[in-house]
């Protein structure tokens, strides 16, 4: 061959190789650029993390279309398997729970297969790390829709009493694709107990991510030539800053994504989940590691470059992700919706069912701040099913309206869309103090002397039915609570109290450690969300007034954390009127 063919081969062959690669950015320094094009493979590796049962572009709760949901995200997956050839679609956790639909097929209907892995199935996942929700509706409902599933669930740090059959639960799979051997190693946060019923997770002992990873992952290792992990665990910290965020679950690490990409050796990619927090591309200590947005909100796409020879093994040269978002142009895809339209059609006159009517519209824009009739709505429910003195709840979804007319069964799913069940415990006063101390602690102080924005509560920040109080935000954290009463009366420190909270509440959700352990003197076996709509159907008593029986105090604190919120959350002041 001349010297000129060679300079042209050469030119052609790197030509072929960047056309299929598709970077965007130059291949990382220690990447060699070879002459033999068939020396390289590309993976393709999509992902996708906490559906929550979103399968359609649409919101069941407020009647509305939505620019996200599986079915859009269907259309964004075979556009990429048309033009990439080696593609290993997975999912990081938290799928089948979320929805009316994922409940009704959960719960009222479990005759046909679960919605959520009809999809899945139909797109023909590779696999899916376990999430915390999928423990939400028992493990009878988790295994029928572990037995559906045509791709295997994983999670690592799970210790079972199972080790075959639809309850065992695999830490990790091969798959060879192009020749090359792809190691999926899976991992669920350990936070579940803290969460979840014990009869929910029975048979499963969580170990700490971190621990399981140091023994699995070179078992692995030693099996593959391009090592991903799927995990429903989110960063712990912030990505730009490394600084370490604090968190409610005292001695569990709930969000160990970062630290398994800085302690564990033989990891090539993480496609994380849990934290609904998009993350298209970052780089830990060798490790790329992406999160696509929850509910469908967008694709995490991870190209890997990997150089060698079937006979001689496959080692990565570069890899890049990104995510992908479909647009308000992006189609359904049709076959998806096919599948779902039966399911749609029966939640859909579920959803509509009547349960009372109300005279004026309501919001819970302002729920967290002041007495809500929406949160005194879940207190009066969970007193008397609860047969409790005292009631603690809050207003998830603080965005939620429900409009004046027809009351349905669609606006409890708004009031309350968690599969919660209710709890009653016995405590004193003085405990209760503790616990709205706690609630409180969540608030800004007063006045804000750093002039920067006031930091605003989240659904932790519970408040009581059953006992009034002020919440006085110049007072330093543990002692914000002034002026409790009950029954008219100041609350006495040994007064016993029967005290409603949900199931989340009692195992230490949101930092509420002072419910853990007290004697549980009622557990529901419904949630309290059917509770609602079961109360609403025999008093049809929906409230349109609150309660005023707590304040924040002083004003000027009061006003301004109004004044923010109305900034943030863009209160509408006309709310429509249902026919």
């Amino acid at each position: 061959m001349t010297r000129k063919k060679r300079v042209l081969t050469t030119v052609a062959c790197l030509a072929l190789l960047a056309g299929a690669l598709r970077w965007t950015r130059p291949f990382p320094a220690h990447a060699q650029i070879i002459d033999k094009p068939k020396d390289v493979v590309r993976i393709t590796l999509l992902g996708t993390t906490d559906t929550h049962g979103h399968l359609l572009a649409w919101d069941d709760l407020t009647n509305k279309p939505v620019n996200g949901g599986l079915a859009k995200i269907a259309t964004l997956i075979q556009q990429v398997r048309a033009s990439a050839p080696n593609v290993l679609l997975l999912d990081s956790g938290d799928t089948t729970e979320g929805t009316p639909m994922a409940y009704y097929f959960a719960e009222k209907d479990t005759t046909v297969p679960n919605p959520e892995i009809a999809a899945f199935n139909a797109l023909h996942y590779d696999a899916m790390a376990v999430g915390n929700h999928e423990f939400n509706f028992g493990e009878t409902e988790m295994w029928k829709a572990k037995r559906e599933s045509h791709f295997p669930w994983l999670a690592a740090n799970l210790k079972e009493t199972y080790t075959s059959g639809v309850p065992y639960i695999q830490p990790y799979i091969i798959k060879k694709i192009a020749g090359v051997r792809v190691g999926i190693v899976g991992f669920v946060t350990p936070g579940v107990p803290r969460w979840e019923i014990p009869s929910h997770y029975r048979g499963y002992t969580f170990e700490p991510i971190v621990d399981a990873a140091r023994r699995v992952i070179p078992q692995v290792r030693a099996k593959c030539d391009l090592l991903v992990v799927i995990i429903h665990s989110g960063i712990d910290r912030n990505p730009k800053t490394g600084q370490i965020f604090s968190s409610d679950l005292v001695g569990v690490n709930e969000n160990a994504t970062w630290e398994l990409a800085q302690e564990v050796p033989g990891i090539d990619v993480i496609l994380y989940g849990h934290t609904h927090e998009e993350m298209p591309e970052l780089t830990v200590n060798g490790v790329l590691l992406t999160q696509a947005k929850n509910w469908g909100g967008s694709l995490a796409r991870v190209d890997v470059a990997l150089q060698g020879t079937a006979e001689k093994g496959w080692h990565v040269i570069a890899k890049h992700s990104t995510t992908i978002h479909p647009t308000p142009d992006t189609p359904e895809d049709s076959a998806i919706v096919k599948l779902l339209e039966p399911y749609r059609e029966k939640v859909e006159k579920y959803l509509d069912t009547p349960l009372d009517t109300n005279d004026k519209a309501l919001s819970g824009s302002f729920s967290r701040y002041e007495p809500d009739p929406l949160v005194d709505l879940i207190q009066r429910v969970q007193l008397r099913d609860a047969h409790a003195d005292v009631s603690l709840a809050t207003l998830f979804i603080p965005s939620v309206h429900v409009a004046a007319g027809t009351i349905t069964i669609r606006d409890a799913f708004g009031i309350y869309p968690y599969e919660n069940t209710l709890y009653a415990v016995e405590m004193t006063g003085a405990q209760l103090k503790d616990a709205l101390e706690h609630a409180a602690s969540f608030f800004p102080a007063w006045p804000n002397a750093s002039g920067r924005p006031l930091r605003l509560p989240g659904y932790d920040a519970d408040a009581a039915e059953g006992v009034s109080y002020e919440m006085d935000l110049t007072q330093p954290v543990g002692g914000r609570i002034v002026n409790l009463m009950y029954h008219g009366k100041p609350l006495a420190a040994d007064q016993k109290l029967r005290v409603a909270i949900n199931n989340y509440r009692y195992t230490g959700g949101g930092g509420y450690s002072v419910f853990q352990g007290l004697p549980v003197v009622y557990r529901s076996h419904e949630e309290v969300r059917d509770l609602i709509i079961d109360y609403l159907e025999k008093t049809k008593e929906f409230p349109d007034t609150a309660d005023e029986n707590w304040r924040i105090v002083p004003d000027a604190a009061r006003d301004a954390i109004f004044n923010q919120a109305r900034s943030l959350e863009q209160r509408r002041t006309t709310l429509p009127t249902k026919p």
